[in-house]
């Protein structure tokens, strides 16, 4: 009875804690280097917890923080050298994970498991990837069908596509969509509409499903003569 009387008074007086994460998802662009910020409240000293980050399989982890050095035997292949923590701020609970040369594979969910010995919480982290998007353009394209493209590369993932005439009327209805993945796992993607050799305005909208702004560009058809009118 004395020993579970002690192990009760080592629970119920160790200190408890939360994990703290950021309120929204962490946005970065293929190629940077991203924190995902996790902390532990009150902050204390986690130099000597388990510290674990993990997509979908707790056994491999992204990281593992165990008996005060970084253990990489199950870690996931491709988080292998890119992936740290700020050891110096563990004293703070800081317990954030710093992701170098972020790729469109690290998009998704991760979660952060803090282990005292006595006390274990956790937090789950959205990482949302996006790229440095190369332009909206427009092209001609004729004589069979005379056709109005639309094109942009480097997404990586399949943005909204609106074509607008010069009345705002939506005709994307008309149009037929293409999306390739390159060899950098980013999206190519190609809308092309129908036109009619009359005086018309048509835009074309690509917008990501992030918080980056959309890519927009616009063409005058005037008889037989074509041309840029903006391209932003």
């Amino acid at each position: 009875h004395s020993y579970l009387v002690f192990l009760y008074l080592c629970f119920a007086f160790s200190e408890k804690f939360q994990v703290i994460g950021p309120p929204n998802a962490v946005f970065a662009l293929v190629g940077e280097d991203v924190t995902l910020p996790a902390s532990m409240s009150p902050a204390l000293n986690a130099q000597g917890f388990d510290v674990r980050w993990t997509r979908n399989d707790f056994f491999k982890p992204v990281l593992l923080y165990q008996n005060s050095e970084i253990i990489t035997k199950n870690q996931i292949e491709a988080y292998k050298g890119r992936t740290s923590l700020f050891t110096e701020e563990l004293v703070n609970g800081n317990v954030s994970l710093r992701l170098q040369d972020v790729r469109v594979s690290d998009d998704g969910l991760y979660k952060c498991f803090v282990y005292s010995g006595q006390w274990e919480e956790d937090v789950s982290v959205e990482h949302l990837v996006g790229s440095r998007v190369d332009g909206v353009g427009l092209k001609v394209s004729w004589p069979k069908q005379t056709r109005l493209e639309c094109s942009s590369e480097k997404w990586s993932s399949r943005p909204q596509v609106t074509w607008r005439d010069m009345n705002g009327v939506d005709v994307m209805s008309q149009s037929t969509l293409t999306v390739q993945r390159g060899n950098e796992g980013l999206l190519g993607v190609s809308s092309v509409i129908p036109i009619k050799w009359e005086f018309n305005v048509f835009s074309c909208l690509m917008r990501s499903n992030t918080t980056r702004p959309a890519y927009q560009s616009k063409m005058g058809i005037y008889g037989e003569w074509f041309f840029y009118l903006l391209l932003l």
